[in-house]
């Protein structure tokens, strides 16, 4: 009886949908909105030949026009538009006005919408960013052929990271899907410098020269390459985090996010990262002094008085 009644109320699809080349189009055939529309009318329909009326009972009450499921759970949703003051603002006014509502058993409330796209997007930002680091440290761990230099190159993570916050911060940026990928691309740009640092200490090493020597010589010699490199990245950079062009307050928040990292690594890389260096790696090394001019970085000797052998 439940199965005629919806065919009578919802309709029925045929078996056989129309076909016109290679579209198809399903047919629903019901009966005329008037047979259907006032319950007296659904109540003389007949089934087999009898009355509606004379096989069911009817009584009157609410329901819901339509059921939502979540996770397998039923669900009501009340939407709303954010009129100002931003969505954190908004969703932290909605908390505090549901925390003192009083909810049957088995009942829960939750802020759902765009709030919890942003959850899911910052954990999975997160996730990238773990992975990141991961995947750096396996790389830096291979061509070092060690695993106390890469923690001395990915040091100057944290040091793009102040650097990025500082600039959200400043430019009113905040911290929001786009500037979480900006830190995430840091992660690959900003070790570029230590790498090179690091690379040309190891080598000087090599070839004789103490620790104390290498780090110096390197600051030295590899000062101009990585001014260089983040000048030219940072004004590529400019147009897109001063907002030129269509989309661009979407996309400035993840030029202001590199842009400050960038130099936040710059300027303190070339100090943090040789001190972590001669900290962490063979710290029982002594140090050493700069050799003749000649021989720029390789271990020199104390200068002999004139005629000495």
């Amino acid at each position: 009886m439940a199965d005629a009644i919806e065919s009578f109320l919802r309709g029925v699809e045929t078996t056989r949908p129309y076909t016109e080349f290679s579209d198809k189009i399903d047919i629903r055939v019901s009966l005329p909105a008037e047979q259907r529309s006032r319950l007296s009318d659904v109540l003389a329909l007949t089934h087999k030949g009898i009355p509606i009326g004379e096989l069911v009972s009817v009584s009157e009450g609410y329901g819901p026009v339509e059921i939502r499921r979540l996770d397998q759970n039923r669900t009501v949703q009340v939407l709303a538009d954010v009129r100002s003051g931003g969505l954190n603002l908004a969703v932290a006014d909605v908390e505090q006005a549901i925390a003192d509502i009083p909810l049957p058993t088995l009942t829960a409330m939750t802020v759902g919408g765009e709030n919890e796209e942003m959850r899911d997007s910052f954990r999975s930002l997160l996730f990238a960013f773990g992975l990141a680091l991961f995947l750096v440290f396996l790389i830096l761990a291979a061509q070092f052929e060690s695993l106390v230099q890469p923690i001395v190159v990915l040091t100057a993570v944290p040091l793009a990271s102040i650097g990025a916050v500082l600039g959200l911060w400043i430019f009113g940026g905040g911290i929001n899907a786009m500037s979480g990928i900006g830190l995430v691309i840091l992660i690959g740009i900003v070790v570029n410098d230590a790498i090179i640092k690091v690379d040309f200490i190891n080598q000087r090493r090599s070839a004789g020269a103490t620790k104390r020597a290498a780090i110096l010589e390197a600051g030295r010699l590899r000062l101009r390459p990585i001014i260089m490199t983040t000048v030219t990245t940072v004004l590529g950079l400019t147009p897109m985090a001063l907002g030129w062009g269509s989309g661009a307050d979407l996309r400035a928040p993840l030029a202001i996010a590199v842009i400050g990292g960038l130099i936040s690594a710059t300027l303190l890389t070339l100090i943090v990262v040789p001190l972590i260096y001669s900290l962490l790696v063979a710290p029982g090394e002594a140090g050493g002094v700069f050799s003749a001019p000649s021989e720029p970085g390789l271990r020199g000797m104390a200068p002999q008085p004139e005629g000495a052998q």
